[in-house]
């Protein structure tokens, strides 16, 4: 049965305040795009780095992004809910919990498959920009649609996965970041048992220190973390070995102890010699990118998860050492121990072993009502935050 369409309430980037360019406004509702559609009643939606990039503009963001979005956009891709109302051939019923996954591939487009989906590489899909169906790369980007930042979401059966038992949707919030964690590390998997670092314990770092727990378990994981709240949570995830940098360089020595490798040089231009054969960067800045490059083994991997756009970066090491930087973006689904499984399952299965300790980085839940406070607390890694979510 069809609920009753209405006003529905959804954060919306209109730029009408410029130092808070984001809207609370009441739309009218939508109905399902299609049979294969549902619509999701939003319980919780994660505020992310990127989002603070949108609604806190540094001049630092990369004009790639101009033709993928559509403006003014109905904010917020990380999203745990419950389908309310399921077209014909959704294969999932009403009453599903789910996470969301808000690619707008091909199929949710009504289009046949791309060289890309039609491997599960989705969030590489050809028709990202193609502006078919709606403008936007997916939800969170575009309109029509609604946003996680808001009271529903309306999805395609493609990006709907179902929340296992024993995972509450508190929880289930955290999907998508780990899920961009897990694709990341599967672009070029480890060898399990060598050592790895993850640069950064913000959310993505403390989802990738997850996830290669979890599918590199023979492998020492250190993480360099920048805040003592995240260094517990850190280890609280199983990291091996937790670094945190002072005033000076003198865990430089001790990095590079825990991966087996030396330091060469000083300062500013050290670089670790041997050691770490995959570095994660999981920040996006100039300067822990800069640091995943100095600090990879020869001819290593640097996983380039963190979003970086307009940087200065000395890219000398990786000439030097021979190093591979491989990009992630998003999710897929992605070959593992002979098998083909979408990143968000990955996650949502990684999730299930640890449903407490994954819900203790929901840090902070304000309503959606007290967005603006909730964005502030999110970029202001001083108040504890790791991930900050609101509810409608």
């Amino acid at each position: 049965m069809r609920p009753t369409l209405r006003a529905v309430r959804v954060a919306v980037y209109d730029m009408v305040d410029p130092e808070f360019p984001v809207s609370l406004v009441e739309l009218d509702d939508q109905p399902l795009p299609g049979p294969a559609w549902a619509r999701v009643e939003v319980a919780l939606a994660g505020i992310c780095g990127s989002d603070l990039h949108n609604v806190f503009p540094d001049g630092s963001q990369s004009r790639i992004f101009g033709p993928f979005v559509g403006v003014p956009m109905e904010m917020g891709h990380e999203v745990s809910g419950t389908i309310v109302e399921a077209g014909p051939e959704c294969p999932l019923p009403v009453g599903t919990a789910v996470a969301v996954d808000p690619t707008l591939a091909c199929a949710a487009r009504g289009l046949d498959a791309c060289p890309m989906c039609a491997v599960g590489a989705y969030s590489s899909c050809h028709r990202l920009g193609s502006k078919a169906f709606t403008p936007g790369f997916g939800l969170g980007f575009t309109v029509g649609l609604g946003g996680a930042w808001g009271e529903q979401v309306l999805a395609h059966a493609s990006q709907l996965h179902a929340v296992p038992d024993g995972v509450g949707l508190r929880t289930a919030v955290l999907t998508e970041p780990l899920s961009v964690s897990v694709h990341g590390v599967l672009r070029r998997p480890p060898v399990d048992g060598a050592p790895v670092l993850v640069v950064g314990a913000g959310i993505i770092g403390l989802t990738a220190l997850a996830g290669l727990r979890h599918l590199v378990p023979s492998s020492e994981v250190t993480v360099l973390a920048r805040h003592p709240h995240q260094a517990e949570a850190a280890l609280a995830l199983g990291a091996h070995h937790v670094v945190v940098p002072g005033d000076g360089y003198e865990y430089l020595g001790e990095l590079a102890a825990l991966g087996g490798g030396t330091v060469v040089g000083r300062k500013d231009s050290t670089l670790l010699n041997g050691g770490y054969q995959a570095v994660v960067e999981a920040v996006g800045t100039a300067s822990s990118l800069s640091q995943a490059l100095r600090f990879v083994a020869q001819r290593g991997v640097v996983h380039f998860v963190g979003c970086a756009a307009n940087t200065t970066v000395d890219l000398a090491p990786a000439w030097f050492k021979e190093v591979d930087v491989v990009g992630s973006f998003c999710h897929a689904a992605d070959w593992y121990g002979g098998e083909l499984v979408h990143s968000f399952d990955r996650a949502l299965a990684i999730m299930a072993a640890r449903p407490e300790t994954f819900a203790a980085l929901v840090t902070h839940e304000l309503p959606l009502a007290d967005l603006r406070d909730a964005c502030e607390v999110a970029r202001d890694k001083r108040t504890g935050a790791i991930k900050v979510a609101v509810r409608p």
